[in-house]
């Protein structure tokens, strides 16, 4: 019986160290894994100030056009009156 014994604790033995090795590859696998996360979260955060500078920058821009646009808007009416006061002018230098 006792050899009978020391063989089930040999065996039980093995198959703990067998165990043992499967969990010491999943811990190598999960460390890699996390390392691949990290890079990943590393360039998300990059991806999310560069959308938030181009956000930034695009409402500059659109800040930029508006006053453009205005300005656009005066000088054309200007432009108008102008035109509407040289017809003026000539039509009474007709006279």
């Amino acid at each position: 019986m006792t050899e009978e014994l020391k063989l089930m604790l040999t065996e039980m033995k093995q198959g703990f160290k067998e165990v043992n090795q499967r969990l010491d590859g999943m811990d190598q696998r999960f460390d890699k894994i996390d390392n691949h996360l990290d890079r990943i979260e590393k360039k998300v955060d990059g991806i999310q100030k560069q959308v938030v500078n181009n956000s930034e920058a695009i409402t500059e821009l659109n800040v930029k056009v508006n006053e453009q646009a205005t300005v656009l808007a005066t000088l054309s009416m200007r432009s108008i009156t102008q035109e509407g006061e040289i017809r003026n002018l000539k039509q009474v230098q007709s006279l």
